[in-house]
């Protein structure tokens, strides 16, 4: 029966990280099931999900110093459930992406709204760059997030763009569409 782990690991970057932990994975028959990685300032971070039978899985663990020593990375990994789909609340996937000029706190006043309606964030990236002419601070935020049924989305439409309003931002939230 398939197993399944999440490994997480941060350091500093190099050319060449992810073909090291995908060949160390890889050679220990674990699939990368979907992940995540980034460099963050001079880190390399990477989240990821990975299956295998149960004992590649367990024998990872045991693995870990050599694939640190290897990388250069800290790793963390935690047994995880089988992935479900179908099991929770019905939802339907909305994308929301929000700009404008930087400054503390976007992230939890539009998250803030999220939370008070149960809305689970299933992928959240933010970016600053500068403005082409002024160089000032743009501030980008893009999510994927799963809104349940039971949400009034003309309600949550109305709570978004009052905190745009109020934060001088462009929100646009729409349903995922493939």
């Amino acid at each position: 029966m398939k197993k399944f782990m999440v490994l997480s690991g941060i350091g500093p970057d190099r050319t060449g990280l992810v073909d090291d932990v995908a060949s160390f994975l890889a050679l220990r028959n674990l699939n990368i099931e979907d992940s995540r990685m980034a460099v963050l300032g001079g880190e390399f971070a990477l989240i990821l999900l990975a299956s295998g039978e149960e004992s590649s899985v367990k024998a990872i663990r045991k693995s870990l110093p050599e694939l640190e020593k290897n990388t250069g990375l800290a790793f963390s990994l935690k047994q995880t459930e089988t992935p479900s789909k179908g099991t929770q609340a019905p939802a339907m996937p909305f994308h929301l992406h929000a700009t404008g000029m930087d400054h503390p706190g976007i992230v939890h006043e539009i998250t803030k709204i999220l939370h008070a309606n149960q809305i689970n964030i299933e992928s959240l990236e933010t970016h600053t760059g500068s403005a082409p002419v002024s160089g000032t601070p743009i501030f980008s935020m893009r999510c994927v997030l799963s809104v349940p049924a039971t949400i009034k989305i003309a309600d949550l439409r109305r709570d978004l763009e009052e905190i745009a309003e109020a934060m001088n931002m462009d929100v646009n939230f729409e349903p995922e569409v493939d």
